[in-house]
């Protein structure tokens, strides 16, 4: 692709280990990484937004947020206030963090999720869908429900 004139690519999958594999991988090659913001979303000029990022239509991403690289803000998805999200997190369609959440890399919130402010998500976690995070949640497990509670940790199936 490199000698075809393609210096530029996105990383889409929502698959957010494989995504950062991909984009290490892509990278290496002399690959840039592209940002992408669809029109249609609002996003306050004080986010930091790291490369590779995917910011869908309809998502709000509010003041003082710090998005780190090769995340995916899904459709409808809500980034309160001084939101801190590490490398390789997807935030899910309709999914909401309340301000001052920090999210760890590779992170996957799913559908619907709601996440209360000041809750701190560790990393390579899954909050499964419609899940009401009230707590903090350590890294590396899957939780779910309402409220969200953890219920195992994370194998290397989970994607």
């Amino acid at each position: 692709m490199r000698g075809l004139g393609v210096e530029d690519i996105v990383i889409g999958i929502g698959d957010c280990i494989s995504r950062l594999a991909l984009a290490d991988y892509a990278t290496a090659q002399g690959f840039r990484l592209a940002t992408l913001i669809h029109p249609k979303t609002a996003v306050a000029p004080s986010v930091k937004i790291g490369e590779g990022t995917v910011i869908v239509a309809g998502a709000v991403v509010n003041a003082e947020a710090a998005i780190g690289e090769n995340v995916i803000v899904n459709t409808l998805a809500g980034i309160d206030h001084e939101c801190s999200l590490g490398d390789g997190v997807h935030v899910g369609p309709g999914a909401h963090l309340g301000g001052l959440c920090r999210v760890g890399r590779g992170t996957w919130i799913g559908i619907g999720a709601c996440v209360k402010d000041r809750i701190a998500i560790g990393e390579n976690s899954i909050i499964g869908a419609g899940a009401v995070v009230v707590s903090d949640i350590p890294s590396d497990v899957v939780a779910y429900g309402v409220p969200a509670r953890v219920v195992r940790r994370r194998t290397p199936d989970d994607k």
